[in-house]
């Protein structure tokens, strides 16, 4: 999955239906690309879900997820009364098959079989929106998660607990070793070696 280019509707389920937002905008360099945000700053007791799509793991044990997003500094809002973050977490669903969207109710959420990979924090966080010219601090994070051995492909979670936030693009990936034949040995391909 890359979401660096798209442009037409991801179709990730959110919950609540008023947290995560599917909206259209730019990338630093000015290209159109599709973009989850959320900034529910003013509420209290933040806990919005956004979940991609399935994702085949293609047997590999090992993923690795290249994440692009901005965060507004919470100290530049106005009146918020402590419940702003500048952090989100990150998490996984090991499966064999798309999760439903019509089984998706606060129930679900609660207990959900997510595993954490990370709380994740921006580096650079921006103070102002100016519109008309501002330059963007895109932070670039990559987390590592596995092994994977429970389902033939996952899901991945994203929970904001009261950011300000955009993600801008979401990359997965694995790391393959291919075949190779030295001195008259075989060695197998093999996809994103475990690391401890």
């Amino acid at each position: 999955m890359d979401t660096r280019t798209a442009t037409a509707e991801l179709g990730w389920i959110s919950f609540p239906a008023n947290g995560w937002e599917e909206v259209s905008g730019y990338d630093e360099n000015l290209n159109t690309i599709r973009t989850y945000q959320v900034c529910n700053v003013f509420e209290p007791s933040q806990n919005n879900w956004l979940l991609t799509t399935y994702i085949d793991r293609r047997n590999a044990q090992r993923i690795y997820v290249e994440i692009r997003f901005t965060v507004r500094d919470c100290a530049s809002i106005p009146s918020v009364l402590g419940s702003c973050k500048e952090t989100f977490n990150l998490y996984y669903l090991e499966t064999d098959r798309t999760v439903s969207e019509s089984i998706k109710g606060v129930e679900y959420w609660a207990n959900a079989p997510f595993l954490k990979v990370d709380t994740i924090a921006a580096d650079e966080s921006f103070s102002q929106v100016d519109f008309g010219g501002r330059l963007m601090k895109v932070n670039t994070e990559v987390r590592g998660f596995g092994p994977l051995s429970r389902g033939k492909g996952f899901h991945l979670a994203f929970q904001d607990l009261g950011a300000c936030m955009s993600l801008l693009a979401v990359r997965v990936f694995y790391k393959k070793c291919p075949s190779i034949v030295q001195n008259f040995a075989f060695f197998p391909e093999v996809c994103s070696a475990i690391k401890k």
